[in-house]
């Protein structure tokens, strides 16, 4: 297994798949959990795929957490699993909902008081397969903050010592809540995370993600994390990561199969891996698979923006085209990255620039 030397900019890919857009809601509060859960699932307006971070929704999940309501975001997570609920973007509710919960707010003063709600949460109802994937996502976040952002070998050994304290203490959450009933999807990609930070060995990260695929196929953050893992820069060989994305996607095969290949691809070639070689994907199924996703679930900014990254890379003019026309001037930032890449792909698209004639840093793209 080769050395990692895990940076900030690494583990940007890994957490960007757990950074979701989280969706605008309405309503009065004191809701029943239910309804909370429903009003959650209700369509987005054109361009409200990121709304306020402290829409209604997002401050009922923090309010119930800091006030103890463990039962309603048990009924809550219950009903997202239950229902399978995506936002415009094909993203599970689900997983917006473990992601608001990832975050410190409201009255917390700072991180200790939100991982002791977790436990309290975990504590309190031994049972919640919801409060202990909660409680071992943030474990893993705050390990993070102790070790620093920097490449392995700037990490102090008090770093060092925090970061594999905490993230040991989520794996034992994690591994205690194994043969929970019922099961929930995202406990498979937190042990994935907690197996790569662990350096676990490739035959026990590719037995989490099978066995996370058999409980729930169509979960796309496995493949994601998964495909990110076969990289050469992880544990991964030159066109392992590719071969893997066609190979899940044939055997899921038809549009879920297209619509998790397109999923695979924004990892794989986001501008955080520079040097992936494009010609290793196939543009023609990436493009079907965003086509599927808009047509599933509804226009959506984010997906527009990724289809509109993705044509500049393959450099369809046609395609980049009419998605710059659905973006507007609505940009993601989590796409692009500097909004100066995001106009110099627009402008090509639109004919007023011709091909970058200089290297950007991205070997063989614009």
């Amino acid at each position: 297994m080769r050395m990692r030397r895990m940076s900030w900019a690494g583990l940007v890919v890994l957490t960007g798949l757990f950074a979701v857009q989280m969706p605008a809601q309405s309503g009065q509060s004191g809701v029943t959990s239910g309804e909370r859960a429903n009003n959650a699932m209700q369509p987005l307006l054109p361009g409200e795929e990121q709304p306020a971070p402290e829409s209604r929704w997002v401050r009922t999940i923090r309010t119930d957490l800091i006030e103890g309501r463990y039962a309603e975001l048990d009924a809550m997570a219950d009903q997202y699993r239950a229902s399978k609920a995506r936002a415009l973007s094909g993203a599970w509710r689900l997983r917006q909902f473990y992601s608001v919960l990832d975050q410190p707010a409201q009255s917390d003063k700072d991180f200790v008081d939100h991982i002791e709600h977790l436990r309290q949460w975990m504590e309190t109802r031994p049972n919640s397969i919801t409060a202990r994937v909660a409680l071992a996502t943030s474990l893993h976040r705050w390990a993070w903050v102790a070790r620093g952002s920097g490449y392995a070998a700037t990490v102090t050994p008090e770093g060092w010592k925090l970061f594999n304290e905490r993230v040991n203490e989520a794996r034992v959450v994690l591994e205690g809540s194994a043969n929970m009933q019922p099961m929930c999807p995202q406990w498979f990609s937190e042990m994935m995370t907690v197996s790569l930070a662990l350096n676990w060995d490739a035959d026990k990260e590719r037995d989490i993600f099978e066995r996370g695929i058999r409980f729930e196929p169509e979960y796309f953050y496995l493949y994601q994390q998964y495909a990110n893992y076969l990289l050469p820069k992880w544990d991964g060989e030159p066109g392992q990561a590719s071969a893997f994305a066609k190979d899940s996607a044939d055997k899921l095969g038809g549009e879920e199969g297209d619509i998790v290949y397109y999923h695979v691809a924004t990892v794989l070639i986001s501008r955080h891996n520079k040097n992936f070689p494009l010609q290793e994907m196939d543009w023609k199924r990436i493009r079907n698979g965003g086509e599927a996703i808009l047509a599933k679930y509804g226009q959506s900014r984010t997906v527009a923006n990724w289809l509109a990254y993705l044509a500049y890379q393959y450099r369809d003019a046609a395609e980049a085209q009419k998605e710059f026309a659905l973006i507007g001037d609505e940009w993601g930032r989590g796409v692009w990255i500097q909004r100066n890449y995001f106009n110099q792909a627009r402008d090509w698209a639109q004919g007023r620039t011709q091909w970058p004639s200089t290297n950007t840093g991205e070997a063989s793209r614009p």
